[in-house]
């Protein structure tokens, strides 16, 4: 199943596993979330990033071709080159984000929608490999997730 929505502002999403599809709201969560996250950045990519919504299958073959990481994984961002016009592409696999969730005691969409923004920042330039950046990427998904109401994604997960 494929299905597409898109808002050129920011973001295009594509349905690729069907299972995605059952949980309401869950596209209007992640651009809502995208959104607050790119208006408290300076200096956004423009053009439209493409949020993939797949399964472990897809992202675990696509984790070990780029990443040499023979495993799924919840999230992969891959930034476009500044020549493409667009900021580049994210995926996330429900089987894992749906783990995730239920372990966290958080709602699907809510994680999807941490994981979507944090996808999105990732093609923006931020990364995680070193302390510092990864307290700045935090701090900046926390204060956009707790200012749309939903909770610390630090303090419940992992």
């Amino acid at each position: 199943m494929s299905e597409m929505v898109m808002d050129a502002q920011s973001v295009e999403f594509v349905l690729e596993d069907e299972r995605w599809a059952s949980h309401d709201g869950l596209l209007e969560r992640c651009r809502t979330a995208i959104e607050a996250g790119l208006d408290q950045l300076e200096d956004a990519r423009s053009g439209a990033a493409v949020i993939l919504f797949s399964d472990d299958a897809t992202v675990h073959e696509l984790n070990r071709r780029f990443r040499d990481k023979d495993k799924p994984t919840n999230v992969l961002s891959f930034p476009a080159p500044e020549r493409e016009g667009y900021p580049g592409d994210v995926i996330l696999a429900y089987e894992t984000c749906a783990t995730e969730a239920r372990t966290a005691g958080v709602s699907l969409i809510d994680h999807a929608a941490h994981l979507a923004l944090h996808g999105v920042l990732h093609l923006n330039g931020f990364d995680h490999q070193e302390e510092d950046e990864a307290t700045e990427m935090e701090a900046l998904e926390t204060a956009v997730l707790t200012g749309l109401g939903m909770s610390d994604p630090y303090l419940v997960q992992e």
